[in-house]
C-alpha cells in the first residue's frame, strides 16, 4: 500500500467517524435531559464507583450515554466500570471514542493505554505511551507523563521476562 493510498484511506475513515459523531450528537435524545440533571446523575455514578458499586454506576452511565453518547467524561467513567468488570475490550472501545472526541486529553490517552495492556495489546499501548510521553510537556501533564513512563518500564520488563 502506497503512502498516498494509506493517507486517503485514513482521511476517509476519519470523515466517516466524524460524521457518525455529529449524527450521535444531533439525536433527539440529546435535548431531553437538562445539563443540570446530567451533572447530578453523573455525580451519583461517580459516588457509586468510588463506593465500589461499579455495576450500579455502569447502569447510570449507560443511561447518561443515551443522552450524551460522545461525552468524554461519561465515556471514560463507563470505561472504568468496564475495567472493574474485567472487560478491557469494552473499555478500549469507550476510551477510543473519548480520545477521538477529546484528542488533547493525556488522561484519556493514558487510560486507553492501560486498557490496551489489559486487552493484551501491549505493542499498541507502547506506541500510545511513547506518543503521550512526547506530547505531555506541560506541567499539568506531569502526572500522565510520569505514569506513562512507569507503564513503559513495566512493559519493557515484562517483555524481557
Amino acid at each position: 500500500m502506497t503512502p498516498s493510498c494509506a493517507n486517503a484511506i485514513a482521511a476517509a475513515l476519519d470523515a466517516i467517524i466524524a460524521g457518525q459523531i455529529r449524527e450521535l450528537q444531533q439525536l433527539p435524545s440529546a435535548n431531553r435531559l437538562r445539563e443540570a440533571s446530567q451533572t447530578t446523575i453523573y455525580a451519583m455514578a461517580c459516588a457509586m464507583l468510588q463506593a465500589g458499586q461499579w455495576q450500579q454506576a455502569s447502569a447510570y452511565l449507560s443511561f447518561l450515554l443515551l443522552y450524551a453518547p460522545t461525552h468524554p467524561d461519561y465515556l471514560r467513567t463507563k470505561a472504568q466500570c468496564a475495567m472493574r468488570n474485567d472487560d478491557p475490550i469494552q473499555a478500549t472501545q469507550l476510551l477510543s471514542l473519548a480520545l477521538y472526541v477529546q484528542p488533547e486529553s493525556s488522561a484519556i490517552a493514558l487510560s486507553l493505554a492501560e486498557a490496551l495492556i489489559e486487552a493484551d495489546a501491549p505493542e499498541v499501548a507502547r506506541e500510545l505511551l511513547l506518543q503521550l510521553r512526547r506530547l505531555a510537556r506541560l506541567p499539568a501533564d506531569l502526572t500522565e507523563h510520569t505514569r506513562a513512563g512507569l507503564l513503559l518500564q513495566a512493559l519493557d520488563s515484562h517483555a524481557v521476562a
